[in-house]
């Protein structure tokens, strides 16, 4: 038996969501190698694979928090400051509240806040997902 999804009236503004560990593992690494490469002119083991595995972290931090969802829902907007480079091996503690709701042109606007952060709570990133949610 599944859960019903969550609706926009189950969403409260200043609401934690949920959190996550996400670990930047060797199986992660290898996986953004093989699509981007395994040196470090291609990025591999530095910033740019840190980074990648920061926004990888921010997403599924949201998608294990906010579930289930509703079919149909829309990403319409992101930012993301990244505030350090997580490093391989490292866990990141990804935290999502709810920041906000609206509606808009009959549309259900969601705003959520992702927190990323690493050893010892280092701020790893901060980001905010709009979705226009389906239900």
């Amino acid at each position: 038996m599944s859960a019903a999804p969550i609706l926009y009236e189950d969403f409260l503004p200043g609401a934690l969501m949920g959190e996550r560990v996400e670990v930047y593992d060797a199986e992660q690494a290898m996986r953004w190698q093989s699509i981007f490469g395994v040196v470090p002119d291609d990025g591999a083991n530095g910033a740019a694979e840190g980074a990648s595995m920061a926004v990888i972290g921010m997403m599924r931090g949201y998608l294990n928090a906010v579930t289930p969802r509703p079919p149909g829902n829309v990403h319409a907007r992101q930012e993301f400051k990244m505030r350090d480079i997580p490093v391989p091996g490292e866990s990141i503690r990804v935290v999502v509240h709810c920041s906000g709701k609206a509606l808009r042109r009959e549309r259900k606007y969601i705003e959520l806040t992702v927190q990323g952060s690493g050893l010892r709570g280092r701020p790893l990133f901060d980001a905010v997902i709009t979705l226009i949610w389906a239900a």
